[in-house]
């Protein structure tokens, strides 16, 4: 709603502001600090308001004849800068909430904000001058002040004995009753006729495409605050993707529009999800740093500089065991050669010899940085060859040798099924980022590559060797440019997401069996005692034994690995589906998820929890969200096995519970048996289910040894095991924490004390109703864990049971973990670090006064 009568009076109003904020000599001198020229556009009056500081002394002008480029660029409403000026707007979820649109140098601009403070005692007193009182009164958003709880509500609260669960986070996972198996990419085998024209009509289309995209991305009609785009660097996409099938996979770049509209992706449905619509490819929440058509065989844009080495690899992977001619094809810009991604995957490529096409888009800019500074060595071709992979280099800018050079390679590739590397050296005519101001290089070497136009190029070959007119050419141009429009008319009639789209696509569907029912202890009555190791084995084994898509690699698994829990593997399934790889945690884990992503199952094997720091982005950056950000187009059915733990004098860096920082990852499930029965049957539900499950095992548990059942069995994910039944406490724990709190139950016990034992088995998703139906019982709860307390799992128990039922609680809840220090390496300080018997009999003690 407008505050205003008209812009007349809005223009008026302001003006009067500036020219007395100019007048202060206190405002202007700080004003005069900041070099800025700032453009004001408002969205509901034509009216354009600049703030120039860059001269002797600041001024403001309105509406200029002609368009002066700003440093900054602020698209507001006057309702906006009304609330601004009364104090009354936070300016940051402002600007997260597109009530103001930022373009260009936005730290600058918010450096003026300091020096305008003395001014918001200004704007009342000019509305006053003008006869607007009336709107000194509160803006439209009203501040909640929240009451303290007084001693009286507190005592109310414990009082009450209900159980909440609804206020509680909901795991949100949608199941079904279809078998658990990947999703698979309907694409099909064809063959495109390209021709010159083909080749042209091509770029004409990314050029047009990127140009609207400019020009909105400019008009704040996109919501994004960053795009990048490839103007200039069209002959990359169209020589490369042109020579590939359906399926073929693509893995590409946060600039990667173009690589995607050359391997035929739907144009309309691609720019509805660039304007963040429901029926854009990724249903709005991929955007252009993630967009995906898996019909195509794309997997990705990626917005983390690198990661697509790593899935292209793991989609090689896939490709070689399925015996396929198909390839595997990664786009990535010059500077993610200088990332260990790039390094372990370029190793891996060549030690698998996997078919994957690895293409270098040489636009001699590492974001801001020019190529000469970040590299030093700038023909990174030869970074290809130091792997032993065949490389060349060739002019990016000549669609036509781009086509033929590459079409021959993939030719090549599809025989021999060996991979090879090319450089493709190219120019990005825009910055970065679209508002870049682009300090880094001058207009002289812009225009020089200008020159370079691949499209002007291939026109001028047509018309010398007369393969086109002018006016064929002018059509095409026409057509390309029409068909641009039409897919932004598409896009801004479709509808945006529904509030219920915000938790869908967050993990794939899943068969209920895997997730439902209660733990029962019942089925130990096996026939059979094995240790938790052996029971691993077991587990393994039996599902590549189900499933010829499972496979095992990681550091020294064909020998059984650090721990010897995958020893015989290698003979029973040979050397193609227990592999071993290079200490390279980035490329296990990278290479597997890009395998999973194609239909593969993969076990992958991390040979210390510790070790886990050293993959974290694909754990996290792909793993846990491709799913969400492909909008449901892929599955991820990974498990990562890792043991963790201390006890065996490995001290800090092989000994940490890890547990934390992966618990609580929306996409991930994270599973933490403590004995052979939970080990197996949580282990083959993990490897079935279609989504990235953390599989830990605790090094001192592998010895335990315990009864499992003869038969084949799966455990549900997401359920606690009651350990021991009780009435008096609630102990919750994991892992090592189990057989101690078991100990301490059974000694308490002569106390006439009666402890109730919880084995969450799953951390995440946890099992809140059997925590919460203990405590409802018990009155009681504590928490044991063997890493450290601050920001644990036991924090997260609890809080959970302080929010849904803080008045089931008799005493306070009590938390035992491990010292706020490093893992030490001496046994004596080791053993004080660790949760023990003593500890938990005392602390129970206590609680029962």
């Amino acid at each position: 709603m407008k505050p205003y009568k008209d812009q007349e009076e809005f223009e008026a109003i302001l003006s009067r502001l500036w020219t007395r904020i100019l007048e202060s000599p206190e405002i202007a001198k700080s004003i005069s600090g900041v070099k800025i020229i700032a453009r004001f556009r408002y969205t509901d009056y034509p009216s354009v308001l600049y703030i120039d500081t860059i001269g002797d002394a600041p001024r403001y002008y309105w509406n200029p004849e002609q368009d002066i480029p700003p440093d900054v660029d602020m698209i507001l409403s006057s309702e906006t800068s009304h609330r601004f000026w009364l104090e009354d707007l936070n300016v940051p979820m402002a600007i997260a909430s597109r009530k103001i649109i930022p373009k260009g140098s936005i730290q600058k601009a918010l450096k003026l904000i300091p020096a305008l403070k003395p001014a918001f005692a200004m704007y009342p007193e000019v509305l006053k001058e003008f006869g607007r009182k009336d709107l000194l009164g509160k803006a439209d958003m009203t501040v909640t002040h929240k009451k303290k709880l007084s001693v009286n509500r507190l005592l109310d609260l414990f009082g009450k004995k209900e159980v909440r669960l609804s206020v509680l986070p909901k795991f949100p996972m949608v199941f079904g009753a279809g078998q658990s198996v990947p999703v698979e990419v309907p694409v099909k085998k064809r063959a495109r006729k390209v021709s010159d024209i083909t080749l042209l009509r091509t770029m004409c289309t990314i050029r047009a495409f990127e140009e609207h995209l400019a020009a909105a991305f400019k008009a704040g009609h996109l919501p994004t605050e960053a795009i990048h785009l490839s103007i200039g660097q069209e002959a990359v996409a169209a020589g490369v993707c042109m020579n590939l099938r359906d399926t073929d996979y693509l893995n590409t770049t946060h600039r990667g529009h173009g690589h995607i509209i050359a391997k035929g992706a739907d144009l309309n449905r691609m720019m509805a999800e660039l304007y963040g619509k429901a029926s854009g490819l990724c249903g709005g929440k991929g955007g252009s740093m993630h967009v995906t058509d898996g019909q195509k065989g794309v997997l990705g844009a990626n917005g983390i500089v690198g990661a697509g080495f790593l899935l292209a690899m793991g989609a090689g992977m896939t490709i070689r065991h399925q015996n396929r001619d198909d390839i595997s094809v990664v786009i990535a810009g010059d500077g993610s050669v200088n990332q260990g991604m790039f390094h372990e995957a370029m190793n891996m490529i060549a030690v698998f010899g996997l078919p994957v096409l690895v293409v270098i888009e040489n636009n001699l800019y590492g974001e801001f940085t020019s190529l000469k500074r970040h590299s030093c060595v700038t023909e990174l071709y030869k970074r290809g060859q130091s792997y032993g992979i065949p490389s060349t280099r060739l002019d990016g800018n000549d669609v036509k040798e781009v086509y033929q050079k590459i079409g021959s390679l993939v030719k090549a590739m599809r025989k021999d099924r060996k991979p090879r590397l090319v450089e493709l050296m190219t120019y990005r005519w825009h910055g970065h980022m679209e508002g870049d101001p682009e300090s880094y290089r001058d207009e002289a070497e812009k225009a020089a590559f200008r020159k370079k136009d691949p499209i002007q190029r291939l026109i001028r070959d047509l018309l010398k060797r007369k393969a086109a007119t002018r006016a064929e050419i002018e059509k095409i141009q026409k057509k390309a440019s029409d068909a641009v429009t039409r897919a932004t008319v598409f896009a801004l009639k479709e509808e945006e997401p529904k509030g219920e789209a915000l938790v869908s696509d967050v993990y794939t569907p899943e068969n209920s069996t895997f997730f439902t029912g209660a733990m029962s202890m019942s089925e130990t009555l096996g026939e059979r005692e094995v240790s938790l190791a052996q029971a691993i084995n077991e587990a393994i084994a039996e599902e590549m034994d189900r499933d010829g898509n499972v496979f095992l690699w990681g550091e020294d698994v064909t020998l059984g690995g650090y721990f010897n829990v995958t020893e015989g593997l290698i003979e029973r399934f040979g050397k193609e589906r227990v592999i071993d790889t290079p200490i390279s945690e980035y490329g296990i884990i990278g290479g597997a998820v890009g395998a999973a992503m194609t239909g593969m199952r993969p076990i992958a094997e991390i040979l210390f929890a510790d070790f886990l720091t050293c993959c974290m982005d694909p754990i996290i950056n792909q793993a846990a969200k491709l799913r969400y950000m492909t909008g449901g187009q892929v599955s991820i059915p990974l498990t990562i096995r890792s043991p963790l733990g201390s006890g065996i004098g490995m001290a800090a860096q092989h000994s940490q519970s890890m547990e934390k920082f992966l618990f609580g990852v929306p996409g991930l499930i994270v599973v933490a048996p403590s004995d052979p029965y939970t080990a197996k049957g949580l282990l083959k539900s993990a490897i079935r289910v279609n989504n990235p499950v953390i599989f830990f095992e605790h090094k001192l548990l592998y010895a335990e040894s315990g009864r499992i059942p003869a038969k084949e069995y799966t455990l549900p994910i997401g359920k606690a095991l009651i350990r021991r039944t009780g009435c008096d406490v609630t102990i919750v724990t994991h892992l090592l924490g189990v057989g101690i709190a078991l100990e301490a139950a059974a000694f308490l016990e002569n106390d006439g004390i009666s402890v109730e034992v919880i084995d969450l088995c799953t951390l995440y998703p946890m099992d809140n109703q059997t925590i919460l139906t203990s405590v409802r019982k018990t009155g009681r709860i504590i928490t044991i864990e063997e890493g450290p307390c601050t920001g644990g799992i036991g924090a997260e128990v609890i809080a959970r049971v302080t929010t849904a039922a803080l008045g089931l609680l008799k005493t306070s809840p009590v938390r035992i973990a491990a010292s706020e220090c490093p893992i030490p390496y001496a046994k004596t300080l080791e053993n004080a670090l660790l949760p023990n018997h003593d500890q938990i009999v005392q602390a129970i003690r206590s609680m029962m006064g």
